[in-house]
């Protein structure tokens, strides 16, 4: 009876392994590539970083190489607020599909973006 409920187990198991390496691939990996023109697409990503003494970056990753790196303490709260929301991850996330040209830049595009963001 007990090699019953082993096997049981077993298949049990088994179908639970099956099931999980359905969803271990991303669900974008078909996004990032296209067959037809045999390209292979870019991976952007924004990764928040808290420093140690109270401070915070956020880094933008192009295929695991850092492109840009936009610094907390030259942020006021209200800016990194946002930036810590999806909506802020979005916007870095675009902008920096428009190509960052600075810094400064960035953060007057950021104020201008807050300031039409509290007006609704």
């Amino acid at each position: 009876m007990s090699n019953k409920n082993n096997d049981n187990i077993l298949s049990v198991t088994e179908e639970i392994k099956t099931q999980n390496n359905k969803y271990s691939l991303s669900k974008f990996e078909f996004d990032l590539y296209d067959e037809e023109s045999n390209v292979v697409e870019k991976i952007i990503r924004v990764r928040r970083f808290s420093l140690p003494n109270k401070g915070e970056k956020w880094k933008i990753f192009e295929d695991n190489k850092v492109m840009f790196v936009v610094e907390g303490s030259k942020l006021n709260n209200k800016e990194k607020y946002f930036l810590r929301t999806i909506d802020g991850i979005n916007f870095l996330l675009t902008q920096y599909k428009n190509r960052i040209k600075s810094f400064n830049s960035l953060k007057n595009e950021l104020k201008e973006k807050l300031k039409n963001h509290e007006e609704k």
